[in-house]
């Protein structure tokens, strides 16, 4: 009967892997079983791929979207530089100002 080289447990005459300990037996070593935790590793190696793909993409897509906004809101308020006139005073404030910054008062 085998014996487990890491743990000393005895083992069943098929085993690839010890019940105990999860060691990997000589016996699967020659027959090139691999351990779960390469599976795994190469799971996160392909996950870790696609995800950095994945991210890529999403920033070209951002980037655009992003830009076609700026542009559409250039289209439709024309440039950040316009101002609204102050009815009262005639102090030139930004266009999104709902006061006026000299005299206080409301602009429409």
């Amino acid at each position: 009967m085998p014996f487990c080289s890491r743990c000393g447990s005895s083992l069943p005459e098929s085993a690839n892997f010890c019940p105990k300990c999860g060691w990997r037996t000589e016996l699967g070593a020659q027959a090139g079983v691999a351990e779960p935790w390469e599976s795994m590793k190469q799971a996160f190696a392909t996950a870790g791929r696609e995800m950095e793909q994945a991210f890529r993409v999403a920033g070209k897509k951002m980037e655009e979207a992003f830009a076609r906004a700026e542009k559409e809101l250039r289209e439709a308020f024309g440039s950040a530089e316009r101002t609204v006139a102050c009815p009262k005073c005639g102090e030139k404030n930004p266009l999104h100002a709902r006061f006026c910054g000299s005299c206080g008062n409301r602009l429409a």
